[in-house]
């Protein structure tokens, strides 16, 4: 017989659950940010389930990385369309 894993969104709770000490040191501030990231990671639960990974550390902090990259790519072009304007309403004055 095969190997039975734990379901990837039990996982992420179990992960949250051994962060829980690291979260309560955080400022409070902190705190909301890490449970923002761990939001991401929740986003991204069908991929983590296809991993299929005993391990899923992994998974979670990729999960975050790409949701802060997406959030990163769409900043980025929300300045860089801000910056067009800006640009265009100097060169009329």
């Amino acid at each position: 017989m095969g190997r039975t894993l734990i379901p990837y969104s039990r996982q992420i709770q179990i992960f949250e659950e051994r962060m829980s000490s690291f979260r309560r040191g955080l400022r409070r501030s902190d705190q909301l940010l890490f449970d923002q990231l761990l939001s991401a990671a929740k986003i991204q639960v069908a991929a983590g389930a296809m991993a299929a990974s005993p391990d899923p550390d992994s998974s979670i902090f990729i999960s975050i990385a790409i949701e802060l990259k997406r959030e990163n790519l769409s900043l980025s072009k929300r300045l860089e369309v801000l910056e067009c304007k800006l640009q265009k309403d100097t060169s009329l004055t």
